[in-house]
C-alpha cells in the first residue's frame, strides 16, 4: 500500500526534467513551486541545451495536450542568476496562460512552429532585466554673476579719485572660487590738473557662503589690471601702469538680484609723478580703494 502511494506521488508530482548545468533542477523545481503552488502539478517542463553558450530550449505542455517551446537567452552570469530567472520566467507564462503571448523581447528568440504537432503553441519570451547604463546625474548649471558700480579710492598726492566698474565672476568648485573680470574708468583732479583712469584685467576671489540658505559669500580677493593714464592741464600726457586690487569682498545673491561690497588697497607700480605749473600730483603705490556692485545673478 505504501509503495503504491509513493508511486501516485511520483506521478502526481509535476515532471521537470533539466538535462543542462546551467540551471539547477532542484532550485529550479522549488522556485517554480514556491511561485505557482499546486498548479504546477498541471503542466510538464523539459529544458534541453541547444549547443549555443547560455542558450537553452524550454518546452511546456499540459495535461489537456497543449504544449509551448521556445529558445532562451539567459542574462545571469551565475547557476543560481539563471535558475532564478528561468523560474520566474515560468511562472509568468503559466500563470497568462491562455493569454495572447506578448511579442518577444530582446535577447530571446521565437522557434517557428515548423516540428510541433497540430495544436500546440509558442512560449511567449521570458522576462530578463533589462540591462541599462546607470544615469549620470545632471550637470549642474553655471552659476555667476554680472554688476556695475562705483569706486572710490584714497590715498596721497592724489588724494581721491572716484568711477565706475563694470565686473562679471563664477561661482566654481563648490563654490569656493571666483574668476573674476574687471573693467573700470575713474579719474581725479589736483593743482590743476585733471587725471584720468581707465583699468582692464582679471583675478579670483576665494571664499564660502555663508548661512543656511547660502545668500551670503565672504572671501578675498586678488584682481590685476592694466592701467592707463591720461593726465591734462595745459599739456596732455599718457602712459601705462599696472594696478593690482588686494582685499576682501562681501556679496549677496538673491533669486536673481546681486549685491556685491569689496574694499582693500591697490598698488599701482611703478609711482607716478605728474608735473604741472601750480605744483606735482604724485600716485602712490598704496592707495586704498572702495567699490560697490549691483547686478543680477545668472545660472
Amino acid at each position: 500500500m505504501l509503495l503504491a502511494l509513493a508511486i501516485l506521488a511520483v506521478f502526481a508530482a509535476a515532471p521537470i526534467e533539466v538535462g543542462t548545468d546551467l540551471v539547477d533542477a532542484v532550485k529550479l523545481e522549488s522556485g517554480l513551486r514556491a511561485r505557482i503552488g499546486p498548479e504546477l502539478d498541471d503542466w510538464q517542463v523539459r529544458v534541453t541545451p541547444t549547443g549555443l553558450a547560455g542558450q537553452v530550449q524550454v518546452s511546456i505542455a499540459r495535461r489537456d495536450g497543449q504544449s509551448f517551446g521556445q529558445t532562451v537567452q539567459f542574462a545571469g552570469k551565475t547557476v543560481e542568476d539563471r535558475t532564478r530567472e528561468l523560474a520566474a520566467g515560468i511562472a509568468l507564462l503559466i500563470e497568462v496562460y491562455p493569454q495572447q503571448p506578448p511579442p518577444p523581447a530582446a535577447g530571446t528568440t521565437s522557434q517557428p512552429p515548423t516540428t510541433t504537432p497540430a495544436g500546440q503553441e509558442h512560449l511567449p519570451p521570458l522576462p530578463e532585466p533589462p540591462e541599462q547604463p546607470p544615469a549620470s546625474p545632471p550637470r549642474p548649471a553655471l552659476r555667476g554673476w554680472l554688476g556695475l558700480g562705483p569706486r572710490i579710492e584714497l590715498g596721497s598726492g592724489l588724494r581721491y579719485e572716484a568711477g565706475i566698474d563694470l565686473m562679471g565672476g563664477l561661482w566654481l568648485v563648490r563654490e569656493h572660487i571666483q574668476p573674476i573680470v574687471s573693467l573700470g574708468f575713474s579719474g581725479g583732479a589736483r593743482h590743476g590738473i585733471s587725471v584720468l583712469h581707465a583699468r582692464f584685467g582679471a583675478g579670483a576671489a576665494f571664499g564660502a557662503p555663508l548661512g543656511a540658505r547660502d545668500r551670503l559669500w565672504l572671501g578675498a580677493h586678488v584682481l590685476g589690471h592694466a592701467m592707463y593714464v591720461h593726465a591734462a592741464e595745459r599739456a596732455t600726457d599718457a602712459t601705462w601702469l599696472s594696478s593690482t586690487e588686494v582685499g576682501g569682498l562681501l556679496q549677496y545673491r538673491g533669486r536673481r538680484l546681486f549685491l556685491g561690497l569689496r574694499t582693500g588697497v591697490d598698488l599701482t607700480l611703478p609711482t607716478l609723478s605728474i608735473r604741472g605749473t601750480r605744483g606735482v600730483v604724485r600716485r602712490e603705490v598704496p592707495r586704498w580703494c572702495f567699490g560697490l556692485m549691483f547686478g543680477v545673478v545668472f545660472g
